[in-house]
């Protein structure tokens, strides 16, 4: 399993520090990092990484992200090893990305923190190193971030390093999605479904799927609808409506949220949302479910609103 951790773009270090950038002109940047400003020499090399107030330029970001570097600055080893592991100016270079990110992980900075543990884990430009990759995660989840945490409940749920632990996935999971990382938040479900360190809750697993596909797209909600509807227990598997243990919680939901996909025109929900209707549900039951599916679309358009 690959990790798509932290080794953000150079982009998402400049919109950090754009405000900076903006505040001072280049030229201002440029004197002061020729005068050995190793701040301004880092400022300097994200301008031209990103082209934010100069012409992108990948050499010469190279050059002021090294020469900071050198000096020590954490946030400039951070960044020219994101130059050697993307190979951006520079031929890719996965054993010089690791040796920087280690240069500023040991400084205490984050982002590096994760992306060493995402090398370790890889196996990319060092062997691979399950119990490095721990480490490194755990001191980046205890600074609260969310990647890092979602990590850390991959590897205690899997036993990769450490020996398999539900509890501790199910924590390290929890953190993650609180802060609405979504991978998080589908692994917790899981972990409630199949009762895994914790009693089976099929419910408190919706409640996280649910919390998925609010910020996902309809293709998201037309499956948590058709996942609400795979949960109806029939006897025997039957279709005995009269016999169906839970039916009203089950068929309230998938109706109310295959309705919020066919309102944002999923062809494939309305005609699940109609069959689901004619042929299982009470009056009572699709007025609950259609009250339910306002309160969500509402939602979804309140967040949408509202980022």
């Amino acid at each position: 399993m690959r990790f798509l951790f932290f080794l953000f773009s150079l982009i998402l270090l400049a919109s950090e520090n754009s405000s900076y950038i903006a505040a001072q002109s280049v030229d201002q940047l440029h004197q002061a990092a020729e005068l050995g400003n190793v701040e301004a020499q880092w400022k300097l090399g994200v301008a031209y990484a990103n082209g934010h107030g100069v012409e992108e330029n990948d050499e010469e970001a190279l050059k002021w992200f090294q020469l900071a570097a050198e000096q020590g600055l954490a946030n400039a080893q951070y960044s020219l090893g994101g130059v050697y592991y993307n190979g951006k100016g520079v031929q890719k270079n996965d054993q010089k990305a690791l040796k920087w990110f280690q240069l500023a992980a040991e400084q205490g900075h984050a982002h590096a923190q994760g992306s060493l543990g995402f090398m370790y884990y890889n196996g990319e430009g060092t062997p691979q190193n399950y119990q490095e990759a721990m480490k490194w995660w755990k001191l980046t989840a205890e600074q609260g971030h969310a990647r890092a945490q979602k990590n850390l409940g991959v590897m205690y749920e899997n036993g990769h390093g450490v020996p398999e632990n539900y509890q501790e996935a199910i924590k390290w999971y929890r953190r993650a999605a609180e802060q609405e990382d979504t991978t998080a938040q589908r692994n917790l479900g899981n972990m409630y479904d199949n009762g895994k360190g914790v009693p089976r809750n099929e419910q408190e697993a919706m409640r996280w799927y649910e919390l998925i596909a609010e910020q996902g797209d309809p293709s998201d909600r037309y499956s948590l609808g058709m996942e609400y509807m795979n949960k109806r227990q029939f006897p025997n598997d039957g279709d005995d409506y009269n016999h169906c243990s839970d039916c009203n919680y089950f068929n309230v939901r998938a109706y109310a949220w295959l309705s919020v996909a066919a309102m944002e025109g999923h062809q494939l929900a309305s005609a699940q949302e109609t069959s689901l209707r004619d042929s299982f549900m009470t009056s009572s039951q699709i007025t609950e479910a259609q009250n339910l599916s306002i309160e969500i679309f509402n939602r979804i358009l309140s967040a949408n609103n509202n980022p």
